[in-house]
């Protein structure tokens, strides 16, 4: 059971791993997608906008060529503060020389860059990369005729490539953030719907042990029943009839009362299931079982795993058994005590074994210590590392020849 659990909480982490890499990768590749195309788009924007700006500087100067310079500089200082994603309009005439600049230093100084060669071209206008005073940057040129179509110079709107690199640079972060925020929301979903199934995943398992432990309960109760009948059997054969009725009314009684005991104050499926399982093993084994007077589990009183409770329970159960069928006393009494009160839970288990030697009670939690001999001795050692877990102890008391009771105290 216990190696099925931890499959299957493997399978159950091994899906969410496989779950949260399939979230992040995924993001990540639509992120890296998505910047991609905006990239592609924000270059062809910056073509498009100095494409723009330079046909519509190209249509205001053709109004304004006539005007002083000082007048054309006022003129176009104010056009080009209001356009964006262009930091540089520079006019040059025919002859190389500048007529206006963003840069004043630069106007009626002579062009020594580039000078763009319409007559190979289907328009009047293209764009390149290349250097200037300013530094790497992206031009347009475009070309300025007069209204007898003579050419005049050319036009030049400039972005520098630091500014793009910051557009670049601004929009890569925005995608970064966007999907780093994107990731956190997703992997919040993802841990929301892992807890969800966790807690159904538990549910279930819990479920499911329950249901083993009243397999094993119908198990043992069938063995119980088979010796009975034997003795039913063997007290008709011998005439006892009225023995045999009384016996049969007895253990009636007795069954009736404990299951209906167990299923009215113990309100854990699984633990209940494992007590009428271990009520039974203990008949077979000529153990009477016996409740401590008011023992119940109340869930309202403390929350505590089904697994646990059945662990715990359990193998101080089965350890009180093996004591008493190692003993030669013949008054073999089993008693369980089960309390609860709010956020406090009791558990003792009494037994009248052989008892448990002074020199050897501060070894019996230890990993690998038994008495039965090698390869034994796990089962006390894991019970009280569970309790610790939970923020509980387990205490011991014995006396050689008349038992031992171990007692569990778990506060939440």
């Amino acid at each position: 059971m216990n190696n099925n659990k931890g499959n299957l909480n493997q399978l159950r982490k091994e899906i969410t791993r496989t779950q949260i890499i399939l979230i992040i990768s995924i993001t990540i590749f639509l992120s890296a997608g998505g910047l991609f195309i905006n990239l592609k788009s924000i270059n062809n924007a910056f073509n498009q906008t100095l494409q723009n700006t330079s046909e519509l500087i190209t249509r205001l100067y053709s109004f304004t060529r006539n005007m002083s310079q000082v007048e054309l500089c006022v003129y176009m200082d104010n056009t080009a503060s209001s356009i964006s994603n262009v930091d540089i309009i520079s006019i040059i005439d025919k002859n190389g020389n500048r007529i206006y600049h963003t840069n004043h230093n630069l106007i009626n100084t002579e062009y020594g860059g580039t000078h763009p060669d319409f007559s190979s071209r289907s328009t009047n206008y293209y764009i390149e990369d290349s250097n200037g005073p300013s530094g790497p940057q992206r031009r347009t040129y475009s070309a300025i005729y007069d209204e007898d179509e003579n050419y005049l110079g050319f036009i030049m709107t400039i972005a520098l490539k630091t500014s793009m690199r910051n557009v670049t640079k601004h929009t890569v972060l925005f995608f970064l953030t966007v999907t780093l925020a994107a990731i956190l929301i997703e992997l919040t979903i993802c841990t929301t719907i892992s807890n969800k199934i966790k807690k159904e995943f538990l549910s279930f398992t819990e479920d499911f042990e329950g249901t083993k432990f009243l397999v094993d309960s119908m198990r043992a109760n069938n063995h119980d029943f088979t010796n009975k009948l034997h003795v039913i059997l063997g007290l008709i054969q011998i005439g006892e009839y009225e023995k045999a009725q009384n016996y049969i009314q007895n253990i009636s009684i007795i069954q009736r009362e404990t299951v209906s005991y167990v299923m009215h104050n113990i309100q854990n499926s699984s633990l209940a299931a494992l007590l009428i399982g271990k009520i039974a093993r203990a008949s077979e084994c000529n153990v009477k079982f016996n409740f401590k007077e008011y023992s119940a589990y109340k869930e309202d009183d403390i929350d505590v795993p089904s697994e646990a409770l059945v662990t715990i329970t359990g193998n101080l159960i089965d350890n009180a058994l093996d004591s008493m069928n190692n003993s030669s006393n013949e008054n073999k009494l089993l008693t369980v005590g089960i309390f609860t009160k709010p956020d406090q839970l009791l558990i003792s288990v009494q037994d009248t074994g052989s008892g448990i030697p002074d020199d050897l009670k501060n070894k019996i939690f230890n990993n690998g210590f038994s008495t039965k001999g090698e390869g034994r001795g796990v089962g006390l050692y894991h019970t009280s590392q569970l309790i610790k877990s939970l923020g509980g102890e387990i205490s011991l008391e014995s006396q050689i020849g008349k038992g031992a009771c171990f007692t569990v105290l778990l506060k939440r």
